[in-house]
C-alpha cells in the first residue's frame, strides 16, 4: 500500500481511526499514542488532514477511554481488574504501585499521568475504584487530556515542514519498531521480576 493510500485512507476514515486508537491506548490496550500524533502534526503540516478535526478525535478518544477506565474500576473494583487486567497489560505489580502513587498525590496523576505510559492506562482504574470524585476527576482529566494531545500534535506539526512526505513510511515503520521493541523489552523485564 502506498503512502498516498494511507492518506486516502486517514482522509476518509481518519478521524474516527484517530479516536479509536487513542481509545484503545487509554484503557490499555496496547498502542503507539504518542508517535501517532506525532504522525498526525506531520501529517497536518502537509495539509493532508485537519489541525481542529485530529485535535478533536485525539482529545474526545483520551476522554472516552479514561471515562471507560474509570467506570470499570468504580464499578467492578480491584478484584476484577487484578482478575482480568492481564489481558490489557495491567499486572498486579504495576497496580500496586499506581495505588500508592494515586494515593499519595492523586489530582498530578490523574492531570500529568498522561505523559507517563503504564501510569496513563492504570491511574484510571485506580480513580475509579477509590471512588474518587468523579467530577474532579472528569475536570482534571479534561485539563491534562488536552494538554497532552495538543502537545504531541502540535510537536509534529512544527517539525512536520522539515520531514518531506516521502519520509513518512520510513518514520512510521521506524517508530512502530521503537513501540514493537518496547513491549518486547517490557515482557521479557517482567519474565525477570517473576524469576527471582
Amino acid at each position: 500500500m502506498s503512502l498516498d493510500h494511507v492518506i486516502m485512507y486517514l482522509q476518509d476514515y481518519g478521524y474516527w481511526v484517530i479516536f479509536l486508537i487513542l481509545l484503545c491506548g487509554i484503557v490499555g490496550i496496547p498502542a503507539p499514542e504518542e508517535s501517532f500524533m506525532f504522525l498526525l502534526g506531520v501529517l497536518i503540516a502537509k495539509g493532508q488532514l485537519s489541525f481542529e478535526m485530529s485535535l478533536l478525535a485525539a482529545f474526545a478518544g483520551t476522554e472516552v477511554g479514561m471515562l471507560i477506565s474509570y467506570i470499570i474500576g468504580k464499578k467492578f473494583g480491584a478484584p476484577f481488574i487484578r482478575a482480568y487486567g492481564k489481558y490489557i497489560k495491567v499486572t498486579s505489580e504495576r497496580m500496586s504501585q499506581v495505588e500508592t502513587r494515586f494515593h499519595q498525590h492523586a489530582n498530578m496523576t490523574i492531570l500529568f499521568g498522561f505523559y507517563l505510559p503504564g501510569l496513563r492506562q492504570i491511574g484510571p482504574y485506580v480513580a475509579g475504584i477509590s471512588r474518587y470524585s468523579f467530577v474532579r476527576y472528569m475536570c482534571l482529566s479534561v485539563v491534562g487530556g488536552a494538554v497532552w494531545t495538543t502537545t504531541f500534535i502540535s510537536v509534529g506539526y512544527f517539525f512536520g515542514d522539515a520531514i518531506e512526505i516521502k519520509y513518512l513510511p520510513w518514520i512510521a515503520v521506524a517508530a512502530l519498531l521503537v513501540f514493537v521493541l518496547m513491549i518486547v523489552k517490557k515482557k521479557f523485564a517482567n519474565k525477570d521480576v517473576e524469576g527471582l
